[in-house]
């Protein structure tokens, strides 16, 4: 009997313990993308673009349920885009707008400071963003490329924290 009782005891413990282990990875998952959190701005006169510069533009990152949430307003010429989609920070595909000339984003933590979305097309890496934030964390640098040329980048978007 009491060794019986040892085992369910022991095959308690071991899935507490694995519970508690399981929490903290959800946990450190979810806190991935804190830095990212917030209503940021672009500086127009610190980005680049290879082809038409925005008039301006603004992201914003938030916390919905399980996921963060990825705004983005947009004023090219005298219309104002919008678009958003929701992911976490776990490298899986997430579907991306509709307006994107993506079909599904995936963002993985690179280091501390540094996170990096790819944007598929049927199944095909189309482009990479890489978004790397200061020290302060005040300022997110966003360098797009696209596969169709790895070697070029496409923009070079500099926001600053509001």
């Amino acid at each position: 009997m009491f060794r019986q009782v040892s085992r369910i005891g022991l095959v308690a413990v071991v899935l507490a313990a694995s519970l508690v282990i399981d929490a903290r990875l959800l946990f450190a998952q979810a806190n991935a993308a804190d830095a990212l959190i917030g209503n940021w701005r672009m500086d127009r006169s610190r980005s680049v673009f290879t082809g038409g510069v925005p008039e301006w533009r603004t992201m914003k990152f938030e916390k919905v349920a399980n996921n963060i949430r990825h705004t983005t307003e947009t004023m090219q010429g005298e219309v104002v885009y919008k678009l958003g989609y929701n992911f976490q920070v776990d490298g899986k595909d997430y579907p991306a707008d509709v307006q994107m000339s993506v079909s599904t984003v995936a963002f993985k933590r690179v280091d501390a400071n540094t996170f990096e979305r790819t944007g598929k097309y049927m199944g095909m890496v189309t482009e990479t963003v890489t978004y790397t934030l200061s020290e302060g964390g005040k300022v997110l640098t966003a360098v797009q490329k696209l596969s169709t040329a790895p070697d070029q980048v496409n923009s070079t978007q500099v926001f600053v924290k509001e």
